[in-house]
C-alpha cells in the first residue's frame, strides 16, 4: 500500500472519529425537551426577579416593570434527562391582559404569583387563576407561588399560607411559597414544576401514538 492511500485511510478515520464526538457531544448538550412556562401575576409581585435569580443565580434589586412579553433559558437536569423550560415574564398591567392571555393559552406550565406582603395582589391572583382555568390547554400544570417570603417576619406578611393553599386547592394547583430575593424554596419548586412537565409530556406522547396506532388498525381494516 502507497504512503498516499495510508494517509487517506487514516483521514478518513479521524473525520469519521470527530463527526461520531460531534455526536455524542450533541446527544449530550442538546435538551430532549423545551417546555414553555408563563408567569402571571399582577405587576410588582416579583416575576421579573424570580426569572432573573432562577436563570442566572443573583437578584437584581433594580429590576424595571416588564412591557409585554419577554423570556429566558432554564435548564433542569433530571436524571440522565435535560429539559430546558422557556420562563415567559408577562406584564402585570391591565393594558397587558389581552397580549397575556395570547401567551399562556398554548403553555405547558403556568406559574401564578402573588406578593404576600401585599394582599390587593393576592385578590387579583384569583382573578387570574380563575382566567387561567377558562382559557388553559387540557394538560397544563398549574402552580400559584406567595412570593417575597422574606419579607414575612413581623407585621410585613398580609396573606397567610392557610390561605394561599386553600386558593391552591380550589383550582388543583401546586403551591409555595418562596423568595425571589433569597431564593427559597425557587430550585425545589423548579424541579418538581419540570418533573410534572416532563410526565405530562410523555403521557401526551403516549396518548398521540396510542390515537396514531388506532387510526392505522382502522384504515387498514377498511
Amino acid at each position: 500500500m502507497s504512503n498516499s492511500s495510508k494517509r487517506r485511510q487514516s483521514s478518513s478515520r479521524v473525520r469519521c472519529e470527530n463527526v461520531e464526538q460531534t455526536q455524542i457531544q450533541s446527544r449530550i448538550v442538546s435538551p430532549q425537551r423545551v417546555l414553555k412556562v408563563v408567569f402571571l401575576g399582577n405587576s410588582g409581585v416579583g416575576k421579573s426577579s424570580f426569572i432573573q435569580h432562577c436563570c442566572s443565580g443573583h437578584f437584581s434589586g433594580t429590576m424595571t416593570a416588564t412591557v409585554g412579553i419577554d423570556y429566558q433559558m432554564k435548564t433542569v437536569t433530571l436524571g440522565s434527562t435535560t429539559i430546558v423550560l422557556q420562563l415567559w415574564d408577562t406584564a402585570g398591567q391591565e393594558r397587558f391582559r389581552s397580549i397575556t392571555q395570547q401567551y399562556y393559552r398554548k403553555a405547558d406550565g403556568i406559574l401564578t404569583m402573588y406578593d404576600i406582603t401585599h394582599s390587593p395582589s393576592f385578590t387579583a391572583v384569583r382573578g387570574w387563576m380563575d382566567a387561567v382555568q377558562e382559557n388553559k390547554c387540557e394538560g397544563t400544570v398549574l402552580m400559584l407561588l406567595g412570593n417575597k417570603l422574606d419579607l414575612a417576619d413581623g407585621h410585613s406578611r398580609k396573606v397567610s399560607t392557610k390561605e394561599g393553599q386553600r386558593l391552591a386547592e380550589q383550582h388543583q394547583a401546586v403551591f409555595y411559597e418562596c423568595s425571589a430575593k433569597t431564593g427559597h424554596n425557587m430550585e425545589e419548586l423548579m424541579t418538581q414544576l419540570a418533573g410534572m412537565l416532563a410526565a405530562q409530556h410523555d403521557r401526551q406522547c403516549e396518548d398521540s401514538l396510542l390515537l396514531t396506532e388506532d387510526t392505522t388498525k382502522t384504515s387498514c381494516c377498511r
